[in-house]
């Protein structure tokens, strides 16, 4: 009796086991089916689609073949962060160090996009003699539209002087070709320091 009883629970381990590599097989079979249809959808023109199916590839079973698609769509479509946490993604689960190398250079890539870097300068009365440094770039004077620079991603030194105000300096990180914003707030020679910068991910003021 006591025998029975333990083949019975070696037949319910091995069914449990059977049942979970079942259930694996088929995620691993409906993620190829996906990305069957995402290539499909790509032929049609529907990168939509596309990005729908490939994201729901990966979420039943990250493959290196939907990671690689997916990054490369995004890529196209100028989601650059996007592509590039894509790529990362694949620099650890690419099949060969090679394609693990490329995946890891092509999101540093897209990291070091060039962005618009623009300054302004408050208050007015500031900015109509100011000067803004960008790195070691040559001073330029600040217009009605604000000082601007294209600059590759990474960290930048912004430096502002103006005639009877403290000078005004700040490191602005910059990635993936976003346009950044500086707005160096001026203070008078004397007076209390009440705040400094506001630095501003948006496109456009």
């Amino acid at each position: 009796m006591v025998l029975c009883v333990a083949c019975a629970c070696a037949l319910s381990e091995t069914a449990g086991a059977q049942g979970a590599l079942g259930s694996a097989g088929s995620s691993r079979i409906e993620a190829s089916v996906r990305v069957s249809q995402a290539r499909a959808a790509i032929r049609r023109g529907d990168e939509l689609e596309a990005v729908r199916l490939l994201r729901e590839s990966i979420r039943l079973n990250a493959t290196p073949e939907a990671l690689r698609d997916l990054a490369t769509i995004l890529e196209r479509r100028n989601e650059r962060r996007a592509a590039a946490e894509t790529w990362t993604r694949l620099a650890g689960l690419g099949r060969s160090a090679s394609e693990r190398t490329q995946a890891a250079e092509r999101a540093e890539l897209l990291r070091r996009t060039p962005s618009m870097l623009r300054v302004w300068v408050l208050p007015t009365d500031a900015s109509r003699r100011a000067r803004v440094w960008f790195d070691r770039d040559v001073p330029r004077n600040v217009p009605v539209g604000g000082a601007e620079a294209v600059v590759e991603g990474g960290p930048h030194r912004v430096r502002v002087e103006s005639p009877g105000y403290e000078p005004f300096e700040v490191m602005v990180g910059t990635a993936y070709g976003e346009a950044r914003e500086v707005v160096a707030r001026m203070q008078r020679v004397g007076e209390r320091a009440d705040g400094g910068a506001a630095v501003d991910a948006s496109g456009d003021r």
